[in-house]
């Protein structure tokens, strides 16, 4: 007759056994499975900076991890659709979000979303940041304060790829601060944006660089301010924000990668470790230079503690202005 603790052993390696067998293929396979593709979701139309760089990226980890990978765009709602789908997906480190400044520009006009990007989401890496300018079309116009001055007496309007994004808020800060009327007009991403900027039917905007530097050396638009604490090599002759009393508008756009909560913490670092790889290539650091973005340090930093000081950045900015998302 079997000793009782023998039974009872016997009893729980079955218990074990079985339940290892129930949990879901992926949980129990290291990453990248193989043969399954990784998916980096865009929350933003294609062609955009985001594109370029998720694509860029691509490309060498599918290198590296011997899997297909592949950029997937999922626009709607000012990043909220793509990043629903990034927050839901399965925690096995085949879908990584791109996520940028909405997320933590969300907390500082206290808007309601499906999910909480501080918790529902892990930061793997900031991967770059994107200088934004104050840009327009009217080629009569050389100066900030010109622009303003013509603006005063035509009341005209400044679009936006997106309520309450950098975008929008800059743009409405300068709006507020001279008094000058204007209306806002929110596209649905930055491709529909710069082709009505250009045409004439908006008067000013706040595009990233990396968006608009083609358009700017051809003469097409006017680039009149730039974020950043010093001017950018690429348009050295265009001033900062600071320089011209805008104090309160230094902060670049941000864009991070992100895995949906419960992603095992090794799949995390090895997937961090893949990117921060990309990050060292100098290829790479060259290929964003150019483009007009800045690629982050290729070095581990606290990445949540970024996205904090993020929300807080923000925070300020919309007290400062009284700025409120639908504006």
């Amino acid at each position: 007759m079997p000793h009782p603790m023998s039974r009872r052993t016997s009893l729980a390696a079955l218990a074990l056994a079985a339940a290892a067998a129930s949990l879901p293929l992926a949980a129990q396979e290291s990453f990248p499975i193989a043969g399954k593709p990784v998916t980096l979701i865009l929350p933003a139309v294609g062609g955009s900076t985001g594109d370029r760089v998720l694509r860029m990226f691509a490309d060498r980890l599918k290198e590296d991890w011997k899997v297909p990978v592949i950029v997937e765009a999922k626009p709607g709602a000012a990043g909220v659709v793509g990043t629903v789908h990034g927050v839901n997906a399965p925690p096995d480190g085949h879908t990584i979000l791109l996520g940028y400044s909405h997320l933590t520009q969300a907390y500082a006009f206290n808007q309601k979303r499906p999910y909480d990007a501080l918790t529902d989401l892990i930061p793997v890496a900031r991967i770059c940041d994107l200088p934004m300018m104050y840009l327009t079309a009217d080629t009569s116009v050389r100066t900030l304060d010109a622009a303003i001055a013509k603006m005063k007496n035509a009341k005209g309007s400044y679009g936006s790829y997106g309520n309450a994004t950098t975008s929008h808020i800059y743009s409405e800060l300068v709006n507020r601060r001279n008094n000058l009327g204007m209306v806002h007009a929110a596209y649905r991403g930055t491709p529909p944006l710069i082709t009505d900027l250009l045409g004439g039917q908006i008067n000013t905007a706040v595009v990233d660089l990396g968006n608009t530097i083609s358009h700017v050396k051809a003469g097409k638009l006017n680039a009149l301010a730039i974020t950043g604490n010093r001017r950018n090599r690429l348009v050295p002759d265009v001033p900062t924000f600071a320089e011209l009393g805008y104090t309160e508008v230094s902060q670049p756009g941000r864009y991070w990668l992100m895995l949906p909560k419960g992603t095992p913490a090794a799949t995390v670092e090895r997937i961090r470790t893949s990117v921060l790889n990309v990050l060292k290539s100098p290829e790479v650091q060259e290929q964003m230079l150019a483009m007009g973005i800045d690629p982050a340090p290729p070095e581990r930093e606290d990445v949540a503690a970024n996205m904090r000081a993020d929300v807080e950045y923000w925070k300020r900015v919309v007290q400062i202005t009284g700025i409120r998302a639908n504006d």
